[in-house]
Parts: C-alpha cells; sequence; structure tokens
C-alpha cells in the first residue's frame, strides 16, 4: 500500500508519462476486464462470508495490495528493469535456502517440534510451516534455473551502458561487463541449486512435481537445445522413480493420524468442498467463510478442517465465488496467451518462457495446496503476471534476462 501510494505522489507531482509506452491500450484491456472481475468478486465476497471483518483482512491482504502493486508494476517497469526483478527472486531465495540448509543440519529454528525432530525433520525457512517456503522457492527456482540456461547459452549484456561522459575504454568496458555477468550467473546458479535442496528439505511433494512440470514446460518450448533438456529430465524422472521404489520419497507422506497421509487428506477435502459447493454454487463460502461452511459434510473428524481445500480452483471457488474463479481463470488465459504472443513475434524470448515456466509451477503445486492466500505468495503471483504485461506492451526488442 505505501509503494502504491508513493507512486500515485509521484505520478501526481511529476506528472510522469510511463505508460506511453503502451502501443495500444487493447493489449491489457482484457487483462483489465478480468481483474475488475476478479476484485469484484473479492469484494462481493467480503460480505457473504461469515466474519466481515476477517473477510476485509484478508480482501485487503491478498485482493487490494497485490493488485495496486500490479498497477505499479504495469506503469513503472521497463523491459532493461525485469532483470533486477529475478536479482531480488535470486536473493530472496538464497537467504531463505540458506537458513533452510541451516534448519536442516541442526534443528534449530523450527518452530514444530514434530518437524524438528530429526527423523521427520521438515525445514520452513522463515516460516511456519514447510509448504509456505516450498510455495514460494519452487516457481522462483524454475525461474532461477530457466534464467541461468538463457544467459549461458545466449550470453547476454548485464547492467545498463555507463553514462556518456565517463571515461573508459572499450576493453575495460568490455571486462567489467564480463565480470557483472559471471557474478550474475553465479548468483542466479547458486540460489537455484540451494533453492532446490532446501525445497527437498521440506519433503513436499506438491512442489516437486510442480517444479518437474515447470521444467518440462520450459523444455517443451524452448526449442533451442531441447535435446540437452529432455536428457536432463529423463534422468530426473528416472532419479525420482528410484526415490519412490525404495521409499525415501513416499507421494501419500507421513500419517500424523489413522487414514491422515497427505493423499487421503486431501481427497476428504476436495470431496467436502464439492459438496458444499453445490449447495453454493455461485457465492461460494465467502471470504474467511470456508471452515464454517464445510464443517456440515465433514465426517472424518480425526482430520481438521483446513483454512482452504487446498486445490488452486477450489481454493478461489469457495472463497469468492464462481465469478472470482472466472476472474482468476481469465487472468491466467491472458498470460498464457501474451507469452505464447511474445514467443511468436520476437526473434528470442527466453523470458517469456521462463515466466511460463514458473506460472506452470505455481498452478501445478496449487493443484495440491495453497499457492496464493497468503501474503508474499498472491504479490508474487501478480508480479509474474505485471512482468508478462511488460514484455507485452512495451516493445518487441528481444528480451534477455
Amino acid at each position: 500500500m505505501v509503494v502504491f501510494i508513493v507512486w500515485m505522489i509521484r505520478m501526481i507531482r511529476e506528472t510522469r508519462e510511463d505508460i506511453k509506452d503502451i502501443k495500444d491500450i487493447k493489449d491489457i484491456k482484457y487483462l483489465i476486464s478480468f481483474v475488475v472481475l476478479f476484485l469484484l468478486a473479492a469484494t462481493i465476497a467480503i460480505f457473504t462470508g461469515p466474519e466481515l471483518q476477517a473477510a476485509a483482512g484478508i480482501w485487503k491482504a491478498y485482493f487490494l495490495e497485490p493488485i495496486l502493486f500490479l498497477m505499479v508494476i504495469i506503469s513503472t517497469l521497463k523491459k532493461e528493469d525485469l532483470k533486477n526483478v529475478f536479482m531480488v527472486f535470486a536473493l530472496s531465495a538464497l537467504v531463505m535456502s540458506i537458513l533452510a540448509i541451516y534448519q536442516k543440519i541442526t534443528g534449530n529454528l523450527i518452530a514444530n517440534p514434530f518437524w524438528a525432530t530429526e527423523a521427520t525433520r521438515r525445514v520452513t525457512g522463515v516460516f511456519s510451516y514447510p509448504n509456505a517456503l516450498a510455495l514460494y522457492l519452487a516457481p522462483v527456482v524454475v525461474m532461477l534455473a530457466g534464467s541461468l540456461f538463457a544467459r549461458i547459452m545466449n550470453y547476454p549484456p548485464v547492467g545498463d551502458p555507463p553514462p556518456p561522459d565517463r571515461k573508459i575504454s572499450n576493453r575495460t568496458l568490455g571486462d567489467e561487463l564480463k565480470i557483472m555477468n559471471i557474478l550474475y550467473k553465479l548468483l542466479i546458479g547458486l540460489s537455484a541449486v540451494i533453492g532446490l535442496c532446501a525445497v527437498y528439505f521440506t519433503k513436499s511433494k506438491g512442489a516437486l512435481i510442480g517444479i518437474f512440470a515447470g521444467l518440462v514446460f520450459y523444455v517443451l518450448f524452448y526449442k533451442n537445445y531441447r535435446k540437452y533438456f529432455l536428457v536432463a529430465l529423463v534422468m530426473a524422472a528416472a532419479f525420482g522413480g528410484f526415490l519412490i521404489g525404495n521409499g525415501r520419497l513416499d507421494l501419500k507422506g507421513a500419517a500424523s493420524v489413522a487414514g491422515g497421509d497427505s493423499v487421503s487428506t486431501r481427497l476428504e477435502m476436495w470431496g467436502e468442498s464439492w459438496q458444499m459447493l453445490r449447495e453454493k454454487p455461485l457465492l461460494g463460502a465467502g471470504l474467511s467463510g470456508y471452515q464454517a461452511a464445510v464443517a456440515r459434510y465433514h465426517s472424518k473428524k480425526y482430520i481438521e478442517i483446513y483454512l482452504y481445500p487446498h486445490n488452486i480452483f477450489l481454493n478461489f471457488w469457495s472463497e469468492i465465488g464462481l465469478l472470482g474463479l472466472l476472474g482468476f481463470l481469465g487472468v491466467i488465459g491472458y498470460f498464457y496467451c501474451a507469452g505464447f504472443k511474445e514467443k511468436l513475434s520476437a526473434a528470442s524470448c527466453q523470458l517469456t518462457i521462463v515466466l511460463m515456466a514458473g506460472m506452470t509451477t505455481f498452478l501445478v503445486h496449487g493443484l495440491v495446496d495453497v499457492p496464493y492466500f497468503k501474503n508474499d505468495l498472491s504479490v508474487l503471483f501478480w508480479i509474474l503476471v505485471g512482468m508478462m504485461t511488460v514484455l507485452n506492451i512495451r516493445g518487441k526488442e528481444v528480451n534477455k534476462i
């Protein structure tokens, strides 16, 4: 909210003309329509939920503020600024992953005693539960990996040219750019590798499957060097099969109660959610209303009623109704349409493929979890949408990351 206010003040005081780079407003009219529908449905859901104050807080944190941030991104960022966003992704992933590795080695700083115990240890990073860390890191790891590969294969320039009055030889400038490029690649690569380790140590099967899906997407649509990726994916699939075969990776997860493993718990939640939505198909349960609405359908009393159904489509449908789900699907449709449009129209569009691979990870992981209803995750979602929009509306030059 503070960022939006500062942006508004600058727009008013300096009469900024950032949006003049937009070639044609029709490029984003569909996005605007779906975002308005999404926010309108969320606003209605404030009053259909059981607790007005709690619903208003969720609306502000997960809908209003992230969408305002989207406006700032679209109106101010240029294509050359997007590499800085990747820098932030890399630094944040690196810090959280180093903490997670420390937790894995020592068991310290894990609030839940069950997860802190060596036999059942699951890292949480700065968050209170393992899946929160995995939900953030999974799409970021995929995007960093794609960014690193694109940079290695294409060796794009790093940083902006020096000011015209700077007296520096071309050779010295070339050396500086080369060093900066190497450091950038080291940061991206280190963050991706350590981030992947951290995701593994969270023991989130959904995140690992999401990462694999994102990499598969990257392989399918990054035509250059596809054969090398295919070999790597086959090896990764074989390794995953080995882990499952020897019991090191159990897709069901450890049951804390009878019948309460990851798969059966989700199947129960989805069934109960569907029963509730059949009676409230248009409005759903309202913001902060899922637990109360689904209680009458909850039969397995040894399993707690979670805040959300742990499926991205059921999450939105139950919280902000059918219109909100349609708005979300519209935003996703715009995202991929814009991505493929840029991929087909530009000479080299590594960045659009990287963003779509990250979003694919986000969505696939979201089939078994809650990838949006959290402050950092809702902002991450709209950052991806904003970056794709910037690529779509600000010229057709080559996208380099």
